[in-house]
């Protein structure tokens, strides 16, 4: 298990700056990675759907493979330097694939644009983060859009990341970010991807199961912290996590819906809460991804105290 200075460090490296430049960011090098191996292996777009699953798990082995290789030398050179500067070191690598700050930016701006009453610009922004159409949302649509994605994000961007690095130190961060990657990628119901893509997105459910659940419960008991009750996060959790049709996305979603007294909707597919969204709630949500993640920081921290401190 990593020091949880480790962890610390990373987060608030993501949370003060933020993203590095796309020429010398880790999920981009990712996403080329995905997209060369595509052009070698292409698909067959439904065609050949045997052989588009025989492709798509080829690729996704392949891409793991050579992040492998990747990180193993990164983490060789580590080995070089004193301790505490190899701690460090692996913060800084760590923090690269965590999404902390660019999920607040992301989540806040609709909800900037309809402070403002601009309601065009809100409905683009909120089209970044998620796949609805969104021309014809109203407010309330739009922040439960926001809000949706935004606890959703918590376990792809932030808890996950974190908890796969616990155990597998910086090897278990990059390779979830290149699960993410390849599901966010290749894992559609189209033509091209429909079996293609299908290894992806099935890799992607088993890597957040865990993790999804672990995040709901912490934003459920963090509730307090940012405005919410836990024991009615706490039912949104047993009773309506598993009312979304992805098999992990709903336990955040329920748990913020529910301790906020807010209900979060996608036409046609789920209703999540009741209650009245406002835009106050949109704010207390962005907060809340901010008590989840040191929530975690902090239970994991102890946990570590008590198993390996003397």
């Amino acid at each position: 298990m990593i020091n949880p200075f480790v962890l610390l460090v990373a987060d608030l490296l993501d949370r003060t700056f933020g993203e590095l430049p796309e020429n010398m960011h880790p999920v981009v090098m990712i996403g080329n990675i995905i997209y060369k191996i595509q052009k070698i292996i292409p698909s067959s777009n439904s065609k050949n759907p045997k052989m588009d699953l025989i492709k798509g798990i080829i690729l996704n082995l392949s891409v793991i493979f050579i992040l492998l290789i990747i990180v193993s030398i990164v983490d060789y050179l580590l080995n070089f330097l004193p301790s505490f500067l190899k701690l460090v070191g692996q913060s800084i690598v760590i923090s690269t694939v965590i999404g902390h700050k660019s999920l607040i930016e992301f989540s806040k701006s609709p909800l900037e644009y309809l402070k403002n009453n601009d309601f065009e610009n809100a409905r683009k922004s909120v089209q970044h983060i998620v796949s609805r159409k969104t021309a014809e949302l109203d407010e309330s649509h739009i922040i439960s859009a926001g809000i949706e994605s935004a606890s959703e994000n918590i376990t792809d961007s932030i808890i996950a990341p974190l908890f796969y690095t616990i155990f597998f130190g910086i090897y278990g961060a990059v390779i979830y970010r290149a699960i993410n990657t390849m599901d966010a990628m290749l894992g559609y119901k189209n033509e091209k991807y429909n079996y293609y893509g299908r290894f992806s997105a099935y890799l992607d459910d088993i890597a957040n199961f865990i993790p999804s659940r672990i995040a709901g419960l912490i934003l459920a008991i963090s509730a307090p912290f940012y405005g919410g009750s836990i024991l009615k996060g706490l039912k949104g959790y047993f009773y309506q996590g598993n009312k979304t049709p992805s098999p992990n996305s709903g336990y955040t979603m329920a748990v913020l819906a529910n301790s906020l007294d807010m209900q979060l909707e996608k036409i046609g597919y789920y209703k999540l809460g009741q209650g009245e969204i406002t835009l106050k709630k949109g704010y207390q949500s962005l907060k809340a991804i901010d008590c989840t993640t040191f929530g975690f920081l902090i239970i994991y921290g102890l946990i570590y105290g008590i198993l390996f401190m003397k």
